[in-house]
C-alpha cells in the first residue's frame, strides 16, 4: 500500500532504518539517522521530575539524553530542579522544622516569595520527596523520591552507557543571575561549579557526550572560553538571522520553543505554517533542539487530532535534530515503528 501521510512515509522509513545491522552514530556517539530523543527532566510525564527513578525510566525507555536543570545549595552543591524554589514540586510545606525559612527573592524580574534552594544544605535537601506538580499526571509517585543531586544524574548516564550505547547528559545553567549573586562572596560562580563538576565526571572534549544549556547568553560566553563541550543557546523567540550569525562562533546549536518551527495560532490552536527556521539555522551550521513535547491534548495542535506520533513526524519530516520530550517512550516507540 503506498503511503499517502507524512506519517505512513516516515514510519515506512524508519522501519527499513531499524532493520538495519548498524546505527550512523555522530561523533558524540549518538545515532545520527534519527533525531534525538532528549529525556526533559528525565520521563517527567509518568515520574515526578528531577528524581534518579525518572532519569532512570527515561533511559529504561530508550532516551539517548538525559535532561537537567542546574541549582545550587547553600553549601555549594549540584542539585537538579527547574525552579530555585521549592514548593511546587516537593513536600517542604509538611516540614515544619523549616516553617521559618520562607522568603521573597526576585528572579528574573519576578518577585516570589517561597522557600529557596540556596537557602537550604544538601543534607537538608535530602529530607524532602518530589511531588508531580501537574495535576493531570500520575500523582501516585508523590512523596517516593529524593531531589537528585548533579553527581547522582550523571552516574545514571554513566551506568547506562555500554557496548554500542551511549546515554548522554544535558545540564542547564539555571537562573545562574540569581545564583551567582550568592555564589560571589565564595568567589566562584554556577558555571565554575558545573564546568568542575564535568570536569571531574571526565566530560571535557568536543566529542564528549554531553551538551551545556542555557537561556543566558552571557553563561554560555563565559563557559566557552573555559571548555570545549558543545554549547546550546536556548530561547522561546525566534533570533535573527545576524544573532544566529553571532551564536554560531560558540555554540553547537540552539534550543528553540516549538512553536518558532511550526506557527499554532494560540486562540485557534491550529497550525498557521512551518517557518524556515531550520533551513536558516542548519546553513549556519547550528543543530536545532525543539521544546518541549508532551502526549497531553492542551499540548498538541488540533491538526494532529490528539496524536502525538503526528506531531513527531511533522517535525521529523522538517529535519529537527532533537525532541526535548516528557515521554521519550513514546517517541522511542514512534522512531521504532511501533
Amino acid at each position: 500500500m503506498q503511503a499517502n501521510t507524512v506519517f505512513d512515509a516516515y514510519n515506512s522509513m524508519i522501519k527499513v532504518e531499524n532493520s538495519s545491522s548498524s546505527v550512523k552514530k555522530t561523533f558524540h556517539g549518538f545515532p545520527s539517522n534519527r533525531p534525538l530523543i532528549i529525556a526533559h527532566r528525565g520521563s517527567s510525564g509518568m515520574r515526578p521530575e528531577h528524581t534518579v527513578a525518572a532519569y532512570q525510566l527515561a533511559v529504561d525507555q530508550g532516551a539517548d539524553i538525559i535532561e537537567c536543570d542546574l541549582a545550587v545549595t547553600k553549601d555549594l552543591k549540584l542539585v537538579c530542579s527547574h525552579d530555585a524554589y521549592l514548593n511546587d514540586t516537593t513536600d517542604i510545606h509538611h516540614h515544619s522544622v523549616f516553617k521559618n525559612r520562607v522568603t521573597t527573592y526576585t528572579i528574573g524580574g519576578k518577585t516570589i516569595t517561597d522557600y529557596f534552594i540556596n537557602d537550604f544544605t544538601l543534607a537538608e535537601l535530602k529530607t524532602l520527596k518530589r511531588v508531580q506538580n501537574r495535576p493531570y499526571r500520575d500523582q501516585s509517585y508523590n512523596g517516593l523520591f529524593q531531589i537528585a543531586t548533579f553527581d547522582e544524574y550523571v552516574a545514571v548516564a554513566k551506568f547506562a552507557t555500554t557496548g554500542d550505547r551511549v546515554v548522554g547528559i544535558y545540564p542547564e545553567t539555571k537562573n545562574p543571575v540569581f545564583f551567582n549573586q550568592f555564589l560571589a562572596i565564595n568567589n566562584t560562580t554556577m558555571e565554575d561549579l558545573l564546568l568542575a563538576s564535568l570536569y571531574k565526571h571526565g566530560y571535557t572534549s568536543a566529542d564528549s557526550p554531553c551538551f551545556v544549556q542555557s537561556f543566558d547568553e552571557q553563561s554560555l560566553l563565559y563557559m566557552a572560553n573555559h571548555t570545549k563541550l558543545p554549547l546550546i543557546y536556548l530561547t522561546s523567540t525566534r533570533p535573527s538571522s545576524e544573532h544566529l550569525n553571532q551564536l554560531s562562533t560558540f555554540c553547537y546549536g540552539v534550543g528553540v520553543s516549538k512553536n518558532i518551527i511550526v506557527q499554532v495560532d494560540p486562540t485557534t490552536n491550529e497550525i498557521v505554517t512551518n517557518t524556515n527556521f531550520l533551513k536558516t539555522a542548519h546553513a549556519k551550521n547550528l543543530k536545532v533542539h525543539a521544546f518541549t513535547f508532551r502526549n497531553e491534548h492542551q499540548f498538541l495542535a488540533w491538526d494532529y487530532g490528539c496524536d502525538s506520533y503526528r506531531e513527531y513526524a511533522r517535525f521529523t519530516e522538517l529535519e529537527l535534530d532533537g525532541f526535548f520530550t516528557d515521554y521519550p517512550w513514546s517517541l522511542a516507540n514512534f522512531q521504532q515503528g511501533d
